[in-house]
Order: structure tokens, then C-alpha cells, then sequence
């Protein structure tokens, strides 16, 4: 009797206990990037300095009401240098659950930094009639900093390949 008792207690205290228990989304999660150039041999979303690049990040947040900030933090890969930009939140679009940034991205001094790997040194250009095929010259990390109205920050990266001579 007594061990029955015990066992109805327990159930009804770890039933009571769950129910004390919320599952809550966060206000700003599921951060995902690509721009308007991939590679053919794996599909990874890339850079272009020659062309114009645009790049796009989104975010599932119920709606911008909860956002006070956004902040874009690009860093060259071996150099570490750092571009830093504020976005405007009325910048966002919807699109579904998702809020959606799409901005044209800009390369050299006071802009996206890039930076080439260890090893490799830059080199001077020399213009001739035959297009060079597209190479790597760098890495830039982009990092987006969601700041809620709460005061909460919630970051997303992605790590881009710079390419030049893109066709």
C-alpha cells in the first residue's frame, strides 16, 4: 500500500513539475547566408571582387518589434582586419517566418576586407587579351549580431571565399 502511495505521489509531482516547464522559441534564431555567387564543385556560397556581389542573410524572428540592433562584422581571414556596419533595421524584408537583409557588398580600402592565405603574396596586375580563369584571394567571416529589444545578442556566421576574375 504504502509503495503504491510513493508511486503516486512521485507521478503526480513529476506531472505537476512538467507543467511548470515552458518550451519557448528564441525572439531571433536560424541564421542563414548565401550571396548571388556559388562555386560548381561543392555549392558554397562565394565572393566576387569583380563583379557585383550581393549577399543576403536571414533569420527566423516573429517580427522586427523585438529587434533594437543589427550589426554586420566582416574580418579578413589572415589579416584580421575588420569592417564593422550598423544596418538599419527598416532594411529587413519578410519572408515567411524569416526577416531577410540583402545589401551589394564593396571590396578594397574601406570596404569588405579580404585577405590571402599564408603563403601567398600579392601580386601586380598586368592586363592581357586572355581572361584568367577565377582564383581565390582571400577568406572574409561575416558575423551578424541580432540585439533584441531585451537587450539579448544572437550571432550568425558564415565563412565566404574571396574569388577575382569571375566570369
Amino acid at each position: 500500500m504504502r509503495k503504491i502511495a510513493l508511486v503516486t505521489l512521485l507521478g503526480s509531482l513529476a506531472l505537476a513539475l512538467s507543467s511548470c516547464i515552458i518550451v519557448a522559441d528564441l525572439p531571433v534564431s536560424n541564421f542563414r547566408f548565401d550571396s548571388n555567387w556559388q562555386r560548381n564543385t561543392d555549392l558554397r556560397y562565394v565572393f566576387c571582387t569583380n563583379k557585383t556581389t550581393q549577399m543576403r542573410y536571414k533569420f527566423r524572428a516573429p517580427d522586427s518589434s523585438v529587434i533594437s540592433s543589427i550589426q554586420e562584422r566582416y574580418e579578413g581571414f589572415a589579416s584580421g582586419d575588420t569592417l564593422t556596419l550598423n544596418r538599419s533595421i527598416g532594411d529587413l524584408t519578410r519572408e515567411g517566418s524569416d526577416l531577410v537583409f540583402v545589401g551589394t557588398l564593396t571590396f578594397g580600402q574601406g570596404g569588405v576586407p579580404q585577405s590571402l592565405p599564408s603563403g601567398v603574396s600579392q601580386q601586380s596586375i598586368i592586363v592581357t587579351p586572355i581572361t584568367p580563369p577565377p582564383s581565390i584571394t582571400g577568406k572574409t567571416t561575416v558575423t551578424v549580431t541580432v540585439t533584441t529589444a531585451s537587450g539579448r545578442p544572437y550571432s550568425g556566421s558564415y565563412v565566404y571565399d574571396v574569388y577575382s576574375n569571375c566570369p
